[in-house]
């Protein structure tokens, strides 16, 4: 009994071995038949001897794109040639001073204190308000000032020395030309009817030739004028706009670097002795409440001190026409 299940478990064996032969066999042929087209699609068969060399290709690295160009800023209001500088048609109209010494006061720094800055709006004018471009609505709070009579300026925030921060939008030496140019640009846009600028800090700004011929080039072709805050002693900004052909003047006495009241009628006391020597002065002054107290009850008796109060851009032609007087004198 046992020999006969072994012979037919011997006899499997021998099947399952030839069959698995057979299938050895059908796969390399399949193996060898499937290799054909990796050498060549077409023809007869070829051996892997007989297959060309594989030439390498050289990948050249992709150049790296160039930085998209800036966009152009767009073209600011220009000045007519023929026309009388904007400067002259948006000064306010001053006074016949009839042989009297003339007092200009530009208040800096409007519209970040709406409390004081709205009870310098509210002074005995004509006098000259002088903006920052990032107060809160300084179209609207200009113009406000404008409807009381006074002068509206730009007061343009510039790189101060140290830690000082002059604000947002600052025009500062190391900024690329067309960044400072479109500050510049944006700020004057924002006071359409500002007769020039002067500016915020600007300790270093007023120190860079370029910086200030940058803001010249831009005075010059709106025809607006510019005067020199002086925050610095060495500013090239009032010899850069005279090389320009800009109407410009430095101010002559800030009334209020102490808060002490006393202090500033002392600075008063010596803006009149400067009116008077001169026959013109410029004096600036900020919102601040000992400044507004003290020039509530100063300006009203100004007449009877024998002074005429005049905005900045009066002061500037005055000064102009004296000048073109005495050249033609000298020549």
């Amino acid at each position: 009994m046992p020999l006969p299940m072994f012979h037919r478990s011997r006899a499997n064996r021998v099947r399952l071995l030839r069959a698995g032969a057979v299938l050895c066999l059908l796969l390399a042929v399949g193996l060898a038949v499937g290799a054909v087209p990796f050498y060549r699609r077409a023809g007869p068969a070829a051996s892997p001897s007989a297959v060309p060399a594989i030439v390498p290709v050289s990948i050249q690295p992709t150049a790296a794109a160039e930085p998209p160009a800036a966009a152009p800023l767009p073209p600011a209001p220009r000045q007519a040639a023929d026309a009388p500088p904007a400067w002259r048609r948006l000064g306010v109209p001053a006074p016949v001073p009839e042989g009297r010494p003339t007092i200009a006061i530009m208040i800096d720094d409007m519209g970040l204190n709406r409390v004081q800055s709205d009870r310098a709006i509210h002074l005995p004018g004509p006098i000259t308000l002088s903006w920052m471009p990032y107060a809160p609505n300084v179209g609207e709070q200009a113009a406000a000032g404008a409807a009381r009579g006074h002068e509206t300026m730009l007061h343009m925030n510039m790189e101060a020395l140290g830690h000082t921060d002059p604000g947002p939008d600052s025009l500062r030496t190391w900024l690329p030309p067309d960044t400072n140019l479109a500050y510049l640009r944006r700020a004057l846009d924002r006071l359409p009817g500002a007769v020039g600028l002067n500016q915020h800090e600007g300790s270093v700004a007023s120190l860079s030739v370029p910086l200030m011929d940058l803001v010249m080039g831009e005075l010059k072709a709106r025809g607006l004028l510019f005067v020199d805050s002086l925050t610095i002693p060495h500013s090239v900004a009032l010899d850069r706009a005279e090389a320009a052909g800009i109407a410009t003047l430095g101010r002559d006495v800030f009334l209020d670097n102490s808060p002490d009241p006393n202090a500033i009628r002392a600075q008063l006391a010596d803006m009149e002795a400067i009116a008077r020597r001169t026959g013109h002065v410029i004096a600036i002054g900020h919102p601040r409440p000992a400044t507004m107290d003290v020039l509530t009850s100063y300006l009203p008796a100004l007449a009877a001190r024998g002074f005429v109060l005049w905005p900045v851009s009066a002061t500037v032609a005055a000064t102009k026409s004296t000048q073109l007087a005495q050249r033609r004198a000298a020549e």
